[in-house]
């Protein structure tokens, strides 16, 4: 659905306009029909269609509904990703390498809100039909979902049950959309129904609470609806479906967000710094801390897993088949890719990720061009295979005197989502039963770190959704939006904030031991997980961290948690060297004319150096040569100047 002739009687705020129903002109696209299966959503449907033609027949309907669900998040794909790099990237975990210094708007610091009516450089446009790359802003979805559960019921060809179950999706799909805009904007103006062109629409925000609310009565709605099932029974052909359970976890969502000290604190993160119309503090805050908000989401936690265990207890972690490293990377890399499993409570399903320019963005084309690089200091949060947190903090810029192998004898998670210095692996890279990452080694012998747009820039190369780039042509890239790892870990974090500190270390154990981990109170002993809560929380965001790197958790991980000390560290890639027989750096030259080990040479040993990322430095940072020029105001995004402009309502976050 590329395009929508309107015409008004009346002069509408664009994000509004997005809302509003009046006479729809035709709706076209030149792509195939909806495919099923492991094709399910992976294209947008072919269309031309009025208002009028639309709910007369059930196959225009469902199509309509479809293209409703090509506009949920993604991070891999244009509508979600960030001027085509992951989110990721203005995180500490990743740094983007990329020549075309694509996030120099957030990395400079030059972002403004005009750059909302422009596009490109958004994390997340509050437009109304996106911008000229075709990046869907929320409230054409909007749109679409209230017209949809207006007259989706007047369909002939279609059961009582499908209706009301087609209608639940839409629900689904319209919360989904009003808590992405809400985690980047804070509170939102309420669009509750289909607007007509005639209607004098109020664009003021809602507060948080009233925000947040609002996006569980359309949860809700989706609860009630009888024909929705809470799983979707048949995943061969109806993978990626949204269901009751969709909505029950969303919820959980939901709350964890609003719970958190983002909003939920003594004091709004930022005062408003501009004088204009509507300025109002609960839009951004709560108004106080509240501790019944994260009862509330202890509570949403709850009852999805009651909601669950009435319904057969189909939504669960994904386990391994046995005990070795590689049934643990094996159930690992089912929870977070594989479509249609237990796992996956709401999946979203973008195309095959083995070409970097097949119709849209995907994982290749952020790997290609060093968008999201790994650093060091994300290497570092995965801990070791007992469960132990990574021990070897003092080895880097040193000689190594004790040879520490830093790569084994890891999170098996480590393994599954970046290119380490491994020998003897499992299974191969790229045709290598080793990777050797030192300088010189097996693996990209003509690595120069001057040279940008490089996937190695930081020699901890994307392996998670990629592996050794043939392989995600068997499975296309599937998104998972929320899945079952994320409601173990939301309930951990409730438990914490409501006092509960042993049973948190239970559920985050449940995630542990997937892939073998010991018990993180056990493990970890110094903490004093069971008594410290602060502790608690730093683990927990490690582990999160490591459970969902590349899923666009970390952004939302630090804002909520107003972690302004984190933002501030530049972030270091890695070198690896062999030793000589000295025990100091080889050079790559001397290695007997062969740059890779030679069958039966023993694994040698390594020093490891921290070198501070350099290319794209991001003005956020504390460095040697300069100051941190971070600003609270980052923890949310600004609002379009134009729609502000047009005075209906709408005012900008503080200090944009």
């Amino acid at each position: 659905m590329n395009h929508y002739i309107k015409k008004f009687k009346m002069k509408t705020a664009a994000f509004l306009c997005a809302a509003a129903t009046v006479a729809m002109g035709s709706l076209t696209s030149c792509v195939d029909e909806i495919n099923v299966g492991n094709g399910f959503l992976d294209k947008q449907p072919g269309v031309d269609v009025t208002l009028d033609t639309i709910f007369v027949k059930g196959e225009s309907a469902k199509r309509f509904l479809w293209h409703m669900y090509g506009a949920m998040h993604n991070p891999f794909t244009y509508t979600g990703a960030v001027w085509y790099s992951h989110p990721d990237a203005l995180t500490d975990i990743c740094q983007s390498y990329c020549g075309w210094h694509n996030l120099g708007k957030y990395y400079g610091g030059d972002l403004t809100e005009t750059d909302q009516d422009n596009g490109g450089f958004v994390k997340f446009p509050f437009i109304a039909n996106g911008d000229g790359n075709n990046r869907a802003g929320i409230w054409r979805t909007i749109r679409e979902g209230w017209i949809f559960v207006d007259n989706i019921m007047q369909v002939p060809d279609l059961s009582e049950s499908e209706k009301s179950q087609l209608r639940g999706e839409a629900y689904v799909i319209m919360a989904s959309r009003y808590l992405d805009a809400f985690r980047n904007f804070g509170g939102l103006p309420k669009v509750d129904r289909s607007y007509e062109a005639a209607d004098i629409v109020d664009g003021k925000r809602m507060s948080v609470v009233e925000t947040a609310e609002f996006i569980d009565e359309l949860i809700q709605a989706a609860i009630d609806e009888p024909g929705l099932p809470f799983y979707v029974q048949d995943q061969a052909s109806n993978s990626g479906r949204l269901t009751k359970g969709s909505a029950y976890g969303l919820r959980v969502k939901l709350w964890n967000f609003v719970a958190s000290p983002l909003f939920n604190s003594d004091q709004p993160y930022l005062q408003f710094t501009r004088n204009e119309e509507n300025q109002d503090l609960n839009q951004i805050w709560t108004g106080g801390y509240k501790p019944e908000l994260w009862q509330k989401a202890l509570n949403a936690c709850e009852d999805f897993f009651k909601a669950n265990s009435s319904n057969g207890g189909y939504f669960a972690l994904v386990q391994p088949e046995g005990n070795s490293e590689q049934d643990y990377c094996n159930a690992y890399r089912a929870a977070y890719w594989f479509r249609g499993n237990s796992e996956k409570v709401i999946e979203v399903h973008a195309g095959p990720g083995n070409n970097a320019w097949n119709g849209d963005w995907n994982v290749e084309g952020m790997d290609e061009f060093g968008m999201a690089l790994f650093t060091l200091e994300y290497m570092e949060m995965f801990g070791m295979a007992d469960g132990r947190n990574f021990p070897y903090n003092d080895v880097f810029n040193t000689n190594n005197p004790q040879n520490i192998d830093i790569f084994v004898n890891r999170d098996p998670r480590l393994y599954e989502t970046m290119v380490v210095n491994r020998n003897n692996l499992v299974e191969q890279y790229n045709g290598l039963s080793s990777t050797e990452i030192w300088q010189g080694g097996n693996v990209d012998q003509n690595f120069n770190p001057q040279v940008t747009d490089n996937p190695w820039s930081t020699r901890l190369k994307l392996f998670k959704y990629l592996r050794d780039n043939g392989y995600a042509a068997y499975y296309p890239t599937n998104y998972a939006y929320l899945r079952m790892a994320d409601i173990h870990l939301c309930y951990a974090e409730a438990l914490a904030q409501t006092g509960n500190l042993q049973k948190a270390c239970d559920e985050l154990n449940k995630v542990r031991a997937r892939v073998g981990l010991g018990k993180v109170e056990v493990m970890n002993p110094e903490l004093n997980l069971t008594s410290n809560k602060d502790n608690f929380i730093e683990q927990l965001f490690k582990e999160r961290a490591c459970e969902f790197g590349y899923e666009d958790s970390r952004w939302y991980d630090l804002i909520r948690y107003k972690r302004s000390d984190i933002f501030k560290k530049q972030v270091h890639q890695l070198r690896v060297w062999r030793k000589d027989a000295n025990g100091n750096k080889m050079d790559p030259a001397d290695y007997n004319g062969d740059t890779s080990l030679q069958p039966g040479e023993p694994w040698p040993n390594c020093i490891y150096e921290k070198i501070p990322c350099t290319n794209n430095i991001r003005v956020w940072w504390n460095t040697d040569n300069q100051t941190s020029k971070w600003t609270d105001k980052w923890y949310l995004s600004p609002i379009s100047r134009d729609e502000i402009n047009k005075g209906y309502g709408l005012n900008q976050n503080p200090g944009w």
